[in-house]
């Protein structure tokens, strides 16, 4: 393991040991002799002074009473993520026929939200079959601006979070833009395909089933309310595993429906 791969995967931040202390990783070294990489730690509650240990062994997993932990697992940081997931009636995207969102606040699920919304347009037969939403399922259902009046407030703090991000954001600028509904013109995002993509490369591929299947998260898909629960999972997931999230953030122009960087 070179010392890049070792800070890369083992980010400065709190980490727990598997038997239950907690740690603090202030940097990673090179072995004056050797030149293997080390851990630079020191204990959060009753230690003092510095201790290293070599990064191979801090990332090793242990077995106890038949159960396989991580040594030591990286506390999740502390931050306000959005994950939601939309559906659409047709192929123009311009148009919400369901939402669903999972709010995650310190790395636990604080709310969730889940609403069939009325487009006020066409429905194609994909769409249809592939949601399981019709024209007279939404008849009387709340339209987006009615909709967004209890959306707003749980989207306009923290991280917005999706599988396939810029499909889901697309489609929310396109329904505020058609609405003409003021609100944010830019927003933070992360995209949970991106991560998978790193964290799991192995995967014959990203989807949100294959993502879901292989960390054994349940999934209901195509219905809005059980994407965006299992978007959140994914990310609770790779947060206790140390992801460096700061890396896959990034900003989406709802006006001109672009990644900024």
């Amino acid at each position: 393991m070179t010392l890049e791969e070792a800070r890369r995967q083992i980010p400065p931040g709190r980490y727990r040991h598997f038997k239950g202390n907690e740690y603090e990783v202030l940097d990673i070294a090179r072995h004056s002799e050797t030149e293997e990489p080390m851990v630079v730690y020191r204990a959060l509650y009753g230690g003092h002074g510095l201790w290293v240990r070599p990064a191979e062994m801090w990332l090793e997993k242990v077995e106890r009473d038949g159960t396989v932990f991580r040594r030591f697992t990286r506390v999740s940081p502390k931050g306000r993520y959005v994950a939601f997931d939309v559906e659409t009636p047709n192929s123009r995207n311009d148009r919400m026929s369901a939402i669903g969102v999972t709010v995650i606040e310190d790395g636990e699920i604080a709310e969730e939200f889940y609403s069939l919304v009325n487009p006020e347009t066409r429905f194609d037969p994909f769409n249809i079959e592939l949601t399981g939403i019709t024209p007279a399922a939404v008849e009387t259902e709340p339209t987006f601006p009615e909709v967004w009046a209890k959306l707003e407030p749980m989207f306009s703090g923290g991280v917005l979070v999706a599988h396939n991000a810029t499909f889901d954001l697309g489609v929310l600028a396109k329904c505020l833009r058609a609405y003409d509904i003021p609100w944010q013109t830019r927003v933070k995002y992360a995209c949970t395909v991106r991560m998978s993509r790193e964290v799991h490369p192995e995967t014959e591929n990203h989807r949100l089933n294959t993502m879901c299947e292989c960390l054994g998260i349940e999934l209901d898909h195509h219905h809005a309310g059980s994407d965006s629960h299992a978007c959140g999972e994914i990310l609770r997931r790779y947060l206790d595993e140390g992801i460096e999230i700061d890396r896959f953030i990034r900003t989406y122009d709802l006006q001109t429906g672009r990644t900024l960087r």
